[in-house]
């Protein structure tokens, strides 16, 4: 498609005169569809929209880039198939069949899969499990086998919403609070937080968006509390770093732990490397799976301190403020609340985490060929790994620690090891920091180390 062919979408926005400051904006269902969407990205596809836009201009996401390079430069040979690595890489969405019926995609979706079944005329079902390559047809039991289809049967014809009700209007504040229209006026007045002052100094401009333009929407909402006037306004955004990421969980949602073992330097009090099994590296490489959403809303159960403030704001949105009569229907508002993982994508690793969860599907008899050791398995077992503080991750070798500590010039009675258990409380604390710090394992866990009692002089 050419430039001049290329779709967009319009918004009416409320500037001041000086054209200095966003006060909110006036749009209809297309464009805060394409907002709400953000929520339905895994990480992963996140991070590979992001870089595959931008090249190497691509911005820095916490330790999320360094995670997704670990797994692409991951020799397939650790993995049960070439298949498993490359579904961890393509992060699929449960939302697939939605993003082809929006107006501007960014996702980057591949094409429709159904299975299809020969016996049945035009008997077809969507498929919904990255698990199954076959499944039986429930009218005549035949094997029903999976075929792409490059256009979607759901995008034909006219829309009638996405996510929203393509009649309704809606209401953006500068950090991407949404509200219908008609929202209660002093509602709509604190959350957009503007005055009578401000609207009598205000103008109104249209502003056109395209793929170029949600892009930037999309890495300004990671990196700035007002995405919307630093993109219309053109200003630089700079990723917001939170300095406590640790989280402080209501509650242990499972009894399952991972064993690590952490080097220490001992004068500095600075995490080296951690030590760990298949299934410590398994579970980082799931976080990639997560939906945004979905973090929101486990962040939420934990700590009023969010990561992405604009990515909060939109999530709250959809929970507290735009009501269940303006979405499409009644199953899509809870779908937003909480984003499931597509069925087959969630290793049994990841529940350590408490409240992940995938969608339903119906078990079938059919094992899958990118999965032979059974659904979510992605590694292979009794393998080693070596992860860095930044979430970078390598096979374990003893050559590369020491070659590391000569280069940092530090000498070997300066490093100690430590056990440490990693429950659910740590594992949310890795996910936060993952989002915003480089420094993700010390963040999380250098607080479960026995502090030091200093000597008695004698």
């Amino acid at each position: 498609m050419s430039d001049a062919e290329e779709v967009k979408v319009s918004l009416k926005v409320m500037m001041n005169k000086q054209k200095s400051k966003v006060l909110f904006a006036e749009s209809d269902s297309d464009f805060v569809d394409i907002l709400l969407s953000f929520l339905t990205l895994p990480l992963g596809r996140t991070v590979k929209v992001l870089e595959k836009h931008y090249g190497d201009e691509a911005p820095t996401i916490g330790s999320l880039n360094n995670l997704y390079r670990s797994l692409a430069n991951l020799d397939s040979s650790h993995f049960v198939t070439e298949g498993a690595k490359q579904t961890l890489l393509d992060s699929a969405s449960s939302f697939e069949d939605k993003y082809k019926m929006l107006k501007v995609d960014i996702s980057d979706s591949p094409p429709a899969e159904y299975f299809v079944c020969s016996s049945c005329a035009n008997r077809r079902l969507r498929c919904d499990s990255i698990y199954y390559d076959s499944i039986s047809c429930y009218y005549c039991e035949d094997t029903m086998s999976k075929e792409v289809v490059e256009k979607s049967c759901e995008a034909d014809g006219p829309s009638d919403g996405v996510f929203t009700k393509h009649t309704s209007s809606f209401l953006i504040s500068n950090d991407l609070h949404i509200l219908p229209k008609n929202a209660r006026f002093l509602t709509t007045v604190g959350i957009l937080g503007i005055t009578v002052t401000d609207m009598d100094n205000a103008v109104s401009i249209k502003v056109d968006f395209g793929i170029s333009e949600i892009m930037k929407l999309l890495k300004a909402s990671l990196m700035s509390p007002t995405p919307l006037s630093d993109l219309i306004l053109n200003k630089s955004t700079t990723l917001m770093n939170n300095s406590t990421p640790v989280v402080e969980s209501r509650s242990n949602h499972s009894s399952r732990y991972f064993s690590l073992k952490v080097m220490i330097q001992k004068s500095t009090g600075k995490l080296l490397y951690a030590q760990t099994n298949e299934d410590f590296v398994e579970f980082l490489f799931n976080l990639l799976s997560i939906p945004l959403g979905r973090v929101e809303h486990l962040l939420i159960l934990s700590s009023d301190n969010m990561c992405f403030k604009a990515i909060n704001n939109l999530y709250r949105s959809t929970t507290n403020l735009i009501d269940a009569k303006h979405f499409k229907n009644g199953d899509v508002k809870d779908r937003l609340r909480l984003p499931m993982l597509l069925h087959g994508c969630m290793s049994s690793n990841l529940i350590i985490l408490g409240s992940v969860a995938e969608v339903y599907y119906r078990d079938r008899k059919y094992s899958s060929v990118k999965f032979p050791k059974g659904k979510g398995i992605y590694l292979q077992k009794s393998q080693s790994y070596l992860v860095k503080d930044d979430l970078t991750v390598v096979p374990y070798c003893f050559v590369t620690i020491l070659s590391s500590l000569r280069e940092q010039k530090i000498p070997i009675s300066d490093v100690e090891e430590v056990q440490l258990k990693i429950e659910s409380k740590e594992t949310l604390s890795i996910l936060k920091a993952s989002l915003t710090s480089t420094t993700v394992l010390s963040d999380a866990l250098l607080s479960l180390l026995p502090k030091k009692q200093p000597k008695r002089e004698l």
